[in-house]
């Protein structure tokens, strides 16, 4: 008799415990897919188990729903990678997850954990798209409490707030009010869908859509003198971005509001160091150079001022600038004299 039990024992264990040796802890099952989504690099199938500590990924032709063991539903886009991190956590390394959550109890939350931060929910409806070290939240109803370095950002219905690596949340936004950020919000909806529609190709243009649109949103803050937080956007644009061109354009134009609003000049000259060094061979490198030397100019380091009106001569001679660096020197050499 007490071999048996200890053999029961023993069976129970067996069943019990996966073969990292930890007792698997239930997450949910696969419910519906499209394409050749994986679950811990194996092909999955239908109302398969999800635990806590699987990695999911798909392809650009893939697509997965999850169904909790609390009820709530996940949308897994194309090109995503996510872990299970616990019953009521998962951590998106890239891609797009929506997330349906119902209404918890005061003392619970789903946190959906990504590069730009945290968001959690008591029971909403919300996007969260992903890169590695930036995200963009979109809250479809409910409220979405973005978090990250110790700020926090209320993301309420039609809102969308973005964060990343060593930036804090933006100010939440509209984005029906908004036709770039609405045609964002639509096509993250249409690719976390059962059918999958023409729009997933698109979606790898996205980084590059949301870069472009944090760009062009920096005139609008600095019309409002709002500079700090117009450089927020231009950093979270340059984590989403992976194009040269415009990542020497955001640099630059960090450079200016330091320049010009902020009267920064030793971060300003920093950012277009990174521009003249790392990025030669983009437009921005010969207004990086001109730049350079009318900001020496302007702090009255005259020697730095002139080495690099040198350099912009012998590099573009027929530069769009040649006639301001004649102005420039003349200018230097009086300061010099005086």
């Amino acid at each position: 008799m007490k071999k048996y039990f200890i053999q029961l024992i023993f069976i129970f264990c067996c069943t019990s415990i996966g073969y990292g040796g930890w007792l698997k802890i239930p997450f949910g099952r696969v419910i519906s897919y499209k394409g050749c989504p994986k679950i811990n690099n194996s092909t999955i199938q239908l109302k398969q188990r999800i635990y806590v500590g699987d990695k999911i990924k798909t392809d650009s032709n893939s697509t997965l729903q999850i169904k909790t063991k609390k009820g709530d539903t996940l949308f897994i886009g194309p090109n995503s990678e996510l872990i299970i991190k616990d019953k009521t956590k998962v951590r998106i390394k890239s891609g797009v997850l929506r997330s349906i959550i119902h209404k918890l109890k005061p003392n619970e939350a789903f946190n959906v954990v990504s590069g730009g931060g945290v968001a959690g929910v008591k029971g909403t409806e919300f996007i969260v798209y992903a890169k590695e070290n930036a995200s963009a939240l979109f809250t479809k109803e409910g409220v979405v409490t973005l978090k990250n370095l110790n700020s926090a950002v209320n993301t309420r219905a039609k809102e969308m707030s973005q964060s990343g690596s060593n930036v804090a949340p933006i100010q939440p936004i509209n984005y029906e009010k908004d036709k770039t950020l609405k045609d964002m919000y639509e096509m993250l909806y249409d690719v976390t869908g059962i059918v999958v529609p023409k729009e997933m190709r698109k979606i790898k243009e996205l980084p590059e859509i949301i870069a472009r649109w944090n760009i062009n949103y920096t005139s609008y803050l600095i019309d409002k003198k709002e500079f700090r937080e117009a450089l927020k956007y231009l950093n979270i644009a340059l984590l989403f971005t992976s194009n040269p061109d415009v990542k020497a354009e955001i640099l630059f134009q960090k450079s200016i509001i330091n320049t010009r609003f902020l009267k920064d000049y030793n971060s300003a000259i920093d950012y277009l160091k990174t521009v003249a060094t790392i990025y030669k061979n983009t437009e921005f490198y010969e207004d990086a150079i001109f730049q350079l030397g009318f900001i020496y100019l302007e702090t009255k380091d005259l020697d730095m001022a002139n080495r690099y009106f040198k350099l912009y001569n012998k590099l573009f001679p027929q530069g769009k600038y040649k006639n301001q660096i004649k102005v420039l020197i003349n200018k230097a050499k009086r300061e010099k004299n005086k």
